[in-house]
């Protein structure tokens, strides 16, 4: 039955509506559909059974097939670096032989020769950069420089400069001007061209490669410093290691020579153009010497530290030793200006300036940060001492007063936010105002340590603990001056802050002036309100009193409301008692008497 079944799935002439319909009107009651059902359904379990065997019978035929696709690529590939070199070989051939006429030309002489030596060079270096270079997409724009040649290449992993997590794979090229970085491509690896794709190219001039001390997980590492970007990068084997570190330092010093004698012999043409030539034989029967003064002074006579001092300053601002940059700066400040303004001095002169401004943002980037990571934290001030002192050391102290003042605004706000009200209003104000104006005065006295000389910037400090204060008073002024607030609290509230606003006295900045004033006006609006609200009170009792004397009952009691009101300016007359213990005022006179007295 299951392969007559299966025989009337498998034919073109198949109709299942039709095969449903004759197959409820054989089938007599629910028990022989069911088992129709389960036929169907053991010839589907078999169907798909058979589908995995054979699945599994042709899996390595599938393997093998993606494997022979594999090699015809890689033959395809190699025929076509052969196809390319030849074409690359001939274009030479075909070159040399339009510039120098016939090969077998007997009438060629010895300089035709050599600059068929000469032009074959540099074709022979173009050529094995075109190769190198060609399984880097986007890279065929660094073939046309002329006298570029590659010392060195490998892949590296970079790693994350702050974790030292892994990031990617790269593939680095040190040619003898720039460095390339080129990344891993996906496909890369099965596809053929290219294998990787150019990501960035540094100059070696600006260019800085740190050896990274092994810690932790980070090893085999050295970090490449190109401002404004740090990069860590970690080698396979420490022989690897060794020759990166090497090969750019030999290539760096080759490279800083070269550019060096240019800069000589572009300074000497001029010279040599505009002077006459003497004959031979007057410069032989002369005895005038000839005045090489202007001559620029060599590099061989400069000191070792200065002519490394670039390097040596982003590798002490990458490692974030800001003071020893600033001590060597200052060393080579100091010796340029004591030598001769030579073409090699300007230069190394400018190179120094450079530096110094690149201090000067990175400890300003230090500041923000450090503003922003407090605004989180809440931490204290002592981190940016340093950066502060090197600021005003480098001559901008405007600028450093300003971050230093901002980084205390952010650290002052993170410590009040931290105050959060809970039950009563007073003892909220009296933990608000004590947290802010003993911060106000701890950080007043770090910014005068910090800036003991610099009047400019003290008048910074008034101004931003004025407006503290101002930020300070508004936000009270929004908690206290609601209907909820009493009087009474009201008062104890304003005596707390300003016997807190008394201890910016002691650094001679008096603001209870402009407290007072910020309160004036919301704290008479205070007073006037409840007054009003007293007096429409009392009138209201006053019309529902029933006019009748206080019985105080006994001599204690009547000689007790008599000094209260005594104390509060308000004599009893002789003529009110009647009686013993009877005064002749109503219960609302005498709680009116009570209240106390306000200007309003």
């Amino acid at each position: 039955m299951t392969d007559s079944l299966a025989k009337s799935f498998a034919s073109e002439e198949f109709n299942h509506d039709k095969f449903v319909k004759e197959l409820s009107a054989q089938c007599v009651g629910a028990d022989e559909l069911r088992k129709q059902r389960a036929r169907i359904q053991e010839l589907a379990d078999d169907t798909s059974a058979q589908l995995k065997r054979n699945v599994y019978q042709n899996y390595m035929q599938f393997i093998e097939t993606a494997k022979e696709i594999s090699h015809l690529e890689s033959e395809m590939y190699q025929l076509s670096q052969l196809l390319g070199e030849q074409r690359s070989l001939l274009s030479t051939l075909g070159s040399s032989r339009t510039t120098t006429g016939p090969i077998f030309d007997d009438t060629l002489g010895y300089h035709q020769e050599n600059e068929n030596t000469i032009v074959s060079k540099e074709e022979e270096q173009k050529l094995k950069l075109l190769q190198l270079l060609e399984n880097v997409e986007g890279a065929m724009s660094l073939v046309e420089t002329p006298g570029r040649i590659c010392h060195h290449e490998g892949s590296l992993l970079e790693l994350d400069p702050l974790d030292g997590t892994p990031l990617k794979r790269i593939h680095a090229y040190l040619f003898n001007d720039v460095l390339m970085i080129a990344s891993w491509l996906a496909t890369g690896g099965r596809r053929g061209p290219p294998r990787y794709k150019m990501q960035t190219v540094y100059n070696l001039q600006s260019l800085a490669i740190v050896n990274v001390r092994d810690l932790g997980s980070v090893k085999l590492a050295f970090k490449l410093l190109a401002f404004p970007d740090t990069r860590v990068f970690q080698c396979p084997t420490a022989t690897s290691k060794k020759e990166w570190l090497e090969k750019c330092e030999h290539t760096k010093r080759a490279r800083l020579t070269q550019e060096n004698h240019k800069s000589e012999s572009d300074v000497q043409e001029p010279v040599k153009d505009t002077t006459i030539v003497p004959s031979r034989s007057l410069s032989l029967d002369s005895n005038t010497p000839i005045d090489d003064g202007d001559a620029p002074e060599s590099l061989e006579s400069l000191p070792d530290w200065l002519l490394e001092v670039t390097e040596d300053l982003d590798s002490c601002m990458a490692q974030r030793h800001f003071d020893e940059a600033y001590t060597l700066l200052e060393k080579a400040k100091n010796f340029l200006q004591e030598s001769q303004p030579t073409q090699a001095i300007v230069q190394i002169t400018t190179k120094i300036e450079e530096r110094g401004v690149r201090l000067v943002d990175v400890l300003t980037r230090e500041l923000e940060l450090s503003a922003e990571a407090r605004s989180l934290q809440g931490g204290g001030l002592r981190s940016a001492r340093r950066a502060v002192r090197l600021l005003i050391q480098l001559d901008r102290s405007v600028q450093a007063c300003q971050l230093y003042l901002q980084l205390c605004n952010v650290a002052l706000k993170a410590r009040l936010k931290r105050v959060k009200r809970e039950g009563a209003t007073i003892p909220y104000v009296k933990q608000l105002s004590a947290i802010a104006f003993s911060n106000i005065v701890e950080m007043a006295r770090e910014f005068l340590k910090l800036f003991p000389e610099a009047t400019n910037c003290t008048s910074s400090l008034i101004v931003w603990s004025s407006q503290e204060v101002k930020h300070l008073t508004s936000h009270l002024i929004k908690q206290l001056f609601i209907p909820q607030v009493t009087l009474g609290t009201l008062v104890e509230c304003i005596g707390v802050v300003r016997s807190h606003c008394d201890q910016l006295i002691q650094l001679g900045i008096d603001l209870r002036y402009q407290l007072d004033g910020q309160l004036r006006v919301p704290l008479a609006r205070a007073l006037q309100d409840a007054g009003e609200k007293y007096l429409d009170a009392v009138k209201v009792r006053a019309g529902e009193d029933s006019w009748r004397p206080s019985n105080l009952h006994n001599y204690p009691s009547l000689q007790k409301l008599m000094c209260e009101l005594d104390d509060m300016g308000i004599p009893v007359l002789k003529g009110c008692l009647t009686g013993d213990y009877w005064l002749s005022l109503t219960s609302n006179t005498i709680a009116f008497a009570k209240l106390p007295k306000y200007n309003i």
